[in-house]
């Protein structure tokens, strides 16, 4: 486990020297975009790191959208 975690954290330090300036300059719009990347990452960075058993990203998305999605998937498909 703490390989992994240091592995996570080696990851994390190399994108943040790479992003240090470029994230000076962003707009509010996309340093939110960034971040909610950054967080996705994080999320499933500590599911690893720890072998926990959280959803994962689609799972999640299924959870959320899945059935509006679903209706209009229905609503839009034409017989044949």
């Amino acid at each position: 486990m703490s390989v992994k975690i240091l592995l996570l954290l080696v990851i994390y330090v190399a994108i943040w020297i790479a992003d240090r300036q470029k994230l000076k300059n962003l707009a509010r719009r996309e340093f939110f975009a960034y971040s909610a990347m950054l967080l996705l990452s994080l999320y499933l960075g500590i599911s690893y790191a720890f072998s926990l058993k959280w959803m994962f990203l689609e799972e999640a998305a299924e959870a959320l959208i899945g059935t509006p999605a679903r209706r209009i998937i229905e609503l839009l498909t034409v017989p044949s």
